[in-house]
């Protein structure tokens, strides 16, 4: 018996050194399984499933084909996989042999609601590049008419009249013209060339969905343009949008506006949009009494219809048309078209044809991967007539953008790469000077997107372009996100610009003046004879997520610097008579910061509170000066609050600096300007009252201070004289302004 028992010790013990000398081998040996899901009957490797430790922080992640391999770990057996969608699997290992892993699909629960107060302008914590989502409940808080006064409660985004006699609104970014920030609809080019500053108006406001705005370089996926930033706004969806929206406004002004939203699905498949906007102003007004219309009349008209179609085996396309025609004339009260031989008059003539088409596909078996193919085109003609100037420009684009999408090993690889082609032909006329070009810029592109771990995310992009007149240039683009916190976030971001300035549409407002067009290009052949604007952004951000008293909140820094490696400078400092257009010689910049805080002070009552700093400066022929007409301080505030039955209040303060004025030195005693502007402040409220989702009243006023600059057209009283000059505009060009409108909108 003893000899037995001694036996059994020994055997037992040798086992227990067997097996500890197996889990010891086990430890430096992989464990490799493959994930799979069941979809319509079949098991399909599951890409992107999270494979990890149960209890630590040790994980990988499935690749393609849905395989993993994990080294072990002392502290326990037990694996986990998880993905969204999908109930979790916990499987105890014991053994080093291949794992298969099928994950079941998530219990359906029954309906529940819930009911929560989202903000108007949302900011994603997990995207590489800051982008501000600002959705419906945002652009109802003002007299949103149309995208260039879609702005007034976002403080990151300055709105200003061009001029005090065509009425037209401008926008600015990081202290730049809108013309360096990069607008595109639905992610195609839109707003550029010959539509730079009037474009803004032909996109109305009751037909945006919601815009996406960020500072400095975007992807290099969507061109390579951009230079302060991006503006991309998202229309109303056929398949989401209210069978029925119409939007009646008017204002004091005598401006009326009417927009109908139509919207049908036809079928599991096919649905359909149609979208009408009409505006007209017939009524003349001089409230300050200076001769001229401080609105210009006539009439705008436009229509939209688009088709989405979204197929059972991942297809999707989405096909669209738009028109648009404008007619307007301003100038001296009595002026009335075929008469400016006696009278300073504007007139303004537009006709604008546009489609796009945009075709895709998400693999079933690999939803990381897909492909798609934009195209776009439009043409466009404009006939003006500013006193005794006369412009007319043609248009004609079009743009082909392909993109594919995928991953190299798993979904913290991804990447997308594609070609483009963007082809531009020009015709303008000032008077007697000609001008025409043909533009052809084929390019290609890669970006690669590294998630290593949750808080750390690299984007990198990269283009290659042939400009036909300038040649090959390369784009790089490079964004980074760092997240140390579930609440904090720092971003960093770095890329190059490059565009061809179209100097008389996007400085139209110098041609409601008496000065002369000098263009100091050169014989080579390029646009104007002058070179392509290049400029390096580079821009860091802050944001932090904090809770006081039980409510949310939101910090952000940002700091963004342009620095231009050529410039086609605007001069209208050398000589008040005469504009200057010619390529820089030395350094122009523009240094931007904004802190901004957002916060709910007390349930359903909102606040957002903004500094913005600007340090703009640009060597002219006379030196380096501050970019004119433009303040280099801003403090914002707004305040929005909503009751238990609909009842909308908002509240929007700004303070504005001085800003600097171009030289008038050497003008007559009587029209000579000071060299600063005075600041000022505006303010905005509107009220609004809905009923059951359906029925909605809104009031409001702009600019209830009724603050307005003094003469804003320089020699008023003799428009003829090479005095006049409508385009020195610091500040609002007429006082307080009253307006309201009704909104309908049925399911």
């Amino acid at each position: 018996m003893c000899n037995i028992s001694r036996w059994g010790i020994s055997t037992f013990l040798l086992v227990l050194h067997l097996a500890g000398l197996r889990a010891q081998l086990n430890l430096n040996e992989e464990i490799e399984g493959i994930v799979y899901e069941i979809h319509e009957g079949q098991k399909l490797p599951l890409f992107g499933a999270n494979i990890y430790w149960a209890g630590t922080a040790l994980g990988t992640a499935s690749n393609t084909q849905g395989n993993f391999s994990i080294q072990p770990v002392k502290e326990t057996n037990l694996l986990v996989v998880s993905f969204t969608g999908f109930q979790n699997d916990t499987i105890p290992v014991t053994d080093p042999e291949f794992l298969e892993i099928t994950l079941k699909e998530a219990l359906e629960l029954e309906e529940v609601a819930i009911v929560h107060t989202g903000n108007t302008t949302e900011l994603s914590m997990l995207n590489p590049i800051k982008v501000e989502r600002l959705g419906e409940g945002e652009l109802t808080k003002a007299a949103c008419c149309n995208l260039s006064e879609s702005f007034e409660t976002n403080p990151s985004v300055d709105v200003s009249f061009t001029d005090a006699v065509t009425g037209t609104k401008q926008i600015q970014m990081l202290g730049l013209a809108g013309s360096y920030t990069q607008i595109t609809l639905e992610n195609m080019p839109d707003i550029r060339g010959l539509s730079a500053i009037y474009g803004m108006e032909y996109i109305p406001g009751p037909w945006i969905e919601s815009i996406q705005l960020n500072k400095g370089t975007g992807t290099v996926v969507n061109g390579f343009e951009s230079m302060a930033g991006q503006i991309n706004v998202e229309l109303r969806q056929p398949e989401t949008a209210h069978r029925l929206y119409l939007n009646l406004f008017g204002n004091a002004e005598s401006r009326l506006e009417g927009n109908l939203n139509l919207a049908q699905k036809l079928n599991p498949k096919w649905s359909t949009a149609l979208l009408l906007h009409g505006r007209n102003q017939a009524t003349a007004m001089d409230r300050n009494k200076d001769g001229f219309m401080d609105m210009p009349l006539g009439k705008q008209l436009i229509a939209l219809n688009r088709w989405q179609y979204c197929g059972s085996n991942g297809w999707e396309s989405q096909l669209g048309i738009k028109g648009t025609q404008t007619e307007s004339y301003g100038g001296q009260n009595d002026y009335q078209p075929g008469t400016s031989e006696q009278l300073w008059g504007m007139e303004m003539n537009t006709q604008r044809l546009e489609g796009w088409a945009k075709i895709g596909k998400v693999s079933k078996s690999k939803p990381y991967q897909s492909f798609g193919l934009q195209l776009a085109g439009n043409v466009h003609n404009q006939e003006s007539l500013f006193g005794l100037k006369r412009y007319t420009g043609k248009q004609q684009s079009a743009y082909l953008n392909f993109i594919f999408q995928s991953a190299f090993k798993d979904t913290r690889h991804k990447y997308r790469t594609g070609f483009s082609l963007q082809s531009d032909r020009y015709d303008e006329q000032l008077d007697s000077l000609l001008f025409i070009r043909n533009e052809s810029v084929p390019g290609v592109f890669f970006e690669y997107s590294w998630s290593p771990t949750e808080k750390v995310d690299v984007v990198a992009g990269l283009r290659g372009d042939y400009h036909n007149q300038y040649g090959w240039f390369a784009t790089p683009r490079l964004h980074i996100r760092y997240a140390p916190a579930e609440r904090t976030v720092f971003r960093f971001s770095a890329g190059r610009g490059q565009r061809t300035a179209s100097i008389l549409a996007e400085n139209v407002a110098v041609l409601a003046s008496s000065r002369k067009i000098i263009i100091l290009g050169d014989a080579s052949g390029t646009p104007y004879g002058l070179q392509p604007e290049v400029a390096w952004n580079l821009g860091a951000n802050f944001t932090q997520k904090f809770s006081l008293a039980y409510r949310s909140g939101t910090i952000s820094l940002d700091l963004y610097r342009t620095d231009f490696r050529n410039q086609i400078v605007t001069d209208l400092d050398e000589d008040p008579q005469a504009i200057y257009f010619y390529n820089l010689d030395g350094s122009s910049y523009s240094t931007s910061f904004q802190s901004q805080v957002d916060y709910e002070l007390v349930k359903r009552l909102n606040m957002r509170l903004a500094y913005r700093w600007y340090d703009v400066k640009t060597r002219y022929l006379s030196g380096l000066q501050s970019k004119p007409l433009l303040s280099r301080d801003r403090a914002f505030a707004n305040l929005a609050y909503a009751t238990r039955n609909h009842l909308k209040f908002d509240f929007t303060l700004q303070w504005q600096g001085s800003k600097r004025l171009p030289a008038t030195n050497t003008n007559p005693a009587e029209y000579q300007l000071a060299g600063h502007s005075p600041a000022f402040w505006l303010m905005n409220a509107q009220i609004s009252k809905e009923w059951r989702e359906r029925f909605e009243l809104y009031l409001g006023g702009e600019n209830l201070l009724n603050f307005k600059q003094k003469d804003p057209i320089l020699a008023a009283s003799d428009p003829f004289s090479p005095y006049f000059d409508s385009s020195m505009i610091w500040g609002p060009v007429f006082g307080r302004m009253v307006y309201g409108g009704i909104r309908l909108k049925l399911r």
